[in-house]
């Protein structure tokens, strides 16, 4: 993305009529701004995620080693798995790095690119909307049940939440990549990093 924060992440231009006069105030480019705020909160939760991941499991490593008389912080480990999976879900598939197919890739900026594009945030928004309904009921579930892991007592909701944040956040990337399809500009959001 250019630091205007107007080039595609794709480093394509758009080129067509519609999509190169549209308003610089519109709903979609509010939209995106409210996206790429996401994306750099989604970044920052993988990055801590990351962290306490790495942290937990030398901790683990040192107290087991040592035969410290601390409970074992493995179990935070486990827990960071969740958001580093499905809020790096989300963030992947804002940055379309997420599965893709080479050939369609390959295609050059234009009509059949846009339409393929739109096919898969389709599908993604299809799987999110499904997996928001799968997560609503573990989340539900765990909040209502209390319970907790075994070590240090962690909810069983924290993990539970990620996973239902990460499936809302997917859903909401792939509204707007269908929304960008229509409109005729190339998918993806903003660069989060610029």
């Amino acid at each position: 993305m250019a630091l205007d924060e107007i080039t595609p992440m794709n480093g394509h231009e758009t080129r067509s009529g519609p999509a190169a006069a549209r308003a610089a105030g519109s709903v979609l480019d509010a939209l995106m701004r409210v996206e790429l705020v996401l994306a750099r909160m989604e970044n920052a939760v993988v990055i801590a995620a990351m962290a306490v991941a790495i942290l937990a499991v030398a901790m683990s490593v040192a107290i087991r080693f040592f035969n410290l008389p601390i409970p074992d912080t493995g179990e935070w480990a486990m827990v960071a798995m969740s958001p580093l999976t499905f809020i790096g879900g989300a963030l992947c598939s804002h940055l379309h790095r997420h599965l893709t197919a080479d050939i369609v890739e390959m295609l050059p900026p234009g009509r059949l690119r846009r339409s393929l594009d739109a096919v898969a945030a389709v599908l993604c928004l299809v799987f999110g909307l499904f997996f928001i309904a799968l997560a609503w009921d573990l989340f539900d579930y765990a909040r209502s049940s209390g319970e907790r892991l075994i070590d240090l007592g962690t909810p069983i909701a924290i993990p539970a939440g990620f996973v239902l944040a990460g499936a809302a956040l997917m859903t909401f990337h792939a509204v707007l990549d269908i929304w960008r399809a229509l409109e005729g500009r190339e998918p993806g959001g903003y660069n989060p990093w610029r």
